[in-house]
């Protein structure tokens, strides 16, 4: 005799096989897109031409370059040093260059600077730095081909630098470290996200 599946018995079978068919494309989907991904982001504006943006928006010293995701799209945040010493921070589209936005950033009197990174000594290094974010960018890439993905105000053994992640053809992560000074670099090392 043959077992014809009907009524509650076909309901729970259709929702069993509906989960387990969403289960598979929403993992499949995360491995293509989700982090650790074995490409680099691909976006149109680079980490020079987002700088360039923000620095219209907002003119200044850029401290930190992010190419972050806002609401679903890949988008550029420059945090701005201006000359009266405020911070702005800028986003900036990564397809289009358009600027998103523009606020001043009052991290201090949030009590988000939680590394001292709006701390007048790092102000005035950042100020008196020879090499841009943009250059540093340049630099990277020169040495790590790819994608830059994030420039980083820093200091390395006291000194003030670049810290440059660059995500790679093979999506392999570089974190780079580049004098402020000259732009040499200080550091080149392979980010291994399995420790």
């Amino acid at each position: 005799m043959r077992s014809v599946l009907t009524g509650r018995r076909l309901a729970v079978t259709l929702a069993v096989g509906a989960v387990l068919a969403a289960g598979g494309a929403a993992t499949a989907y995360a491995a293509q897109d989700g982090e650790g991904a074995d490409r680099p982001p691909t976006v149109k504006i680079t980490a020079e031409a987002a700088a360039d943006a923000a620095l219209k928006a907002s003119p200044g010293r850029i401290g930190e370059l992010d190419l972050d995701d806002d609401e679903g799209k890949a988008a550029w945040s420059a945090d701005v040093l201006a000359a009266d010493g405020s911070r702005h921070e800028v986003r900036i589209d990564a397809d289009s260059g358009k600027v998103l936005g523009s606020a001043k950033d009052d991290a201090e009197a949030d009590g988000d600077d939680e590394d001292g990174d709006d701390s007048p000594a790092q102000a005035k290094a950042l100020n008196d730095a020879k090499v841009t974010a943009a250059q540093a960018a340049t630099s990277a890439l020169k040495t790590a081909p790819g994608v830059v993905t994030s420039v980083d105000f820093t200091s390395a053994n006291g000194q003030p630098a670049w810290s440059v992640e660059v995500v790679g053809k093979d999506g392999g992560e570089r974190d780079l470290t580049l004098a402020a000074t000259d732009g040499r670099v200080l550091g080149n090392v392979l980010d291994r996200d399995d420790d």
